[in-house]
């Protein structure tokens, strides 16, 4: 039972560790959603083959957003003119490299650790998006094929 208490108890340490950066990242991320409209986002993130991917995987690591909540956020930039590399970019870099996951790596591996996982996050994120952007078919909605229907 003891064993049950103190995972519990250092569970509960990280917890109050990480969550002044969760209540920061949070903070960024609504000051971001709140002076950055769709006229914007399209105008730096919809032209152009590096510049968006780089600009989406930076504005993508303040934000505390897991893989699942990431997706959402993705086409919604999409959706606001984002291009396809830099909203794969922005999906990649935000649960690799933002605020929470830094506080995490670094209350459970070293500082050298929670340096180069950022870095990382970073570097595949760019790299991911530059290459949709340069090899990836741009397919739009009304050039999809549709479906067949089932005889019956």
């Amino acid at each position: 039972m003891t064993i049950l208490y103190d995972i519990l108890k250092e569970s509960w340490h990280i917890y109050l560790d990480v969550a002044i950066y969760m209540l920061f990242g949070f903070f960024v991320a609504g000051i971001l959603y709140v002076f950055f409209k769709a006229d914007q986002i399209k105008k730096y993130l919809g032209t152009g083959k590096v510049k968006p991917v780089i600009l989406s995987a930076l504005f993508g690591i303040p934000i505390p957003l897991c893989s699942c909540g990431v997706v959402p956020v993705a086409a919604g930039l999409k959706k606001q003119g984002a291009n396809n590399g830099a909203a794969l970019s922005f999906m990649i870099a935000t649960p690799e490299s933002g605020i929470d996951s830094i506080a995490v790596s670094w209350a459970m591996l070293d500082p050298i650790m929670t340096v180069i996982r950022p870095i990382a996050g970073f570097i595949t994120a760019v790299s991911t998006g530059i290459a949709q952007n340069f090899f990836g078919i741009e397919k739009t909605p009304d050039q999809a094929k549709p479906l067949k229907k089932a005889s019956g």
